[in-house]
């Protein structure tokens, strides 16, 4: 069986943009509960799960009057450790 790879792999080998890592942080500010994320090449990251499965982000997240400048690297470091789905 072949490991899937991380975001930051995918974005190294140009199948994910950073913008469109932008938007999937930009998304999961605006909807901590957003559906599905979809990069192009039809890589899917279910973003509250990546959050979630972070230790970092998911403990600066569940301090709650943490503000966005605090909240987005840790959110942007989660999505880029996560393992998107192909498909």
């Amino acid at each position: 069986m072949t490991e899937k790879l991380t975001t930051a792999a995918l974005c190294q080998l140009e199948l994910i943009a950073e913008h469109e890592v932008d938007a999937a942080v930009d998304a999961y500010m605006a909807d901590p509960l957003a559906p599905t994320f979809v990069f192009r090449e039809g890589y899917r990251l279910n973003l509250a799960k990546a959050v979630r499965r972070h230790p970092g982000a998911d403990d600066v997240v569940s301090r709650g009057k943490v503000g966005p400048a605090l909240v987005r690297p840790f959110v942007r470091a989660a999505i880029l450790q996560a393992r998107p789905d192909r498909g």
